[in-house]
């Protein structure tokens, strides 16, 4: 075989290869929601985006429609959410579990609540070495006031203080910094 006739060849074998590499590069870039932000023609908000839970009893629904099943009745005002989807007063949300169910619009509020993920301690400042204030657990509900870095600011149950942004589920890479530390 000539040397172009088998350079050729390889290629040919290898086109599969090559094109389920690229597939699977191209599917992966759009695979993660929180990847690429783009407004809602609905809302004129950004999607994917946090919000909580307006009211401590909210339905989440199989479809966008009043008519549509109830998949879930989440008791937990405040509790952040993930909006993944819009379509007109509905909106479809992934819960700290990550389930997803459509809930009407009027059930969520623009908030600043997270979800603490593992068992750490509230440090009093955002430095890694900072005194601890409080040891709060996985799954506590805090109140962000903003991120700076890699921490975020938190209250929750009287105490005040910092914790590292990976252990908290609810806060967004675009969270309002801080202009400076509150005492």
């Amino acid at each position: 075989m000539h040397l172009p006739l088998l350079m050729e060849a390889l290629h040919m074998k290898r086109a599969p290869l090559v094109l389920a590499i690229l597939l699977a590069f191209s599917a992966g870039a759009g695979a993660d929601p929180a990847a690429e932000p783009r407004v809602s023609r609905f809302s004129g908000k950004p999607v994917p985006r946090f919000e909580t839970l307006r009211w401590a009893e909210v339905n989440g629904r199989t479809g966008p429609s009043l008519s549509s099943p109830i998949a879930w009745q989440y008791n937990r005002k405040g509790l952040p959410v993930m909006v993944v989807k819009e379509s007109g007063e509905w909106y479809r949300v992934r819960d700290p579990a990550g389930d997803e169910v459509w809930v009407h619009m009027r059930m969520l509020a623009e908030g600043s609540t997270a979800i603490v993920t593992r068992t750490t301690v509230l440090g009093a400042s955002p430095a890694q070495d900072a005194e601890g204030v409080a040891e709060i657990g996985k799954g506590v509900l805090v109140q962000v006031s903003g991120c700076d870095g890699v921490a975020c600011e938190v209250e929750t149950a009287g105490y005040r203080g910092w914790m590292p942004r990976a252990n908290l589920w609810g806060v967004s890479s675009v969270a309002p910094a801080l202009s400076g530390t509150k005492g």
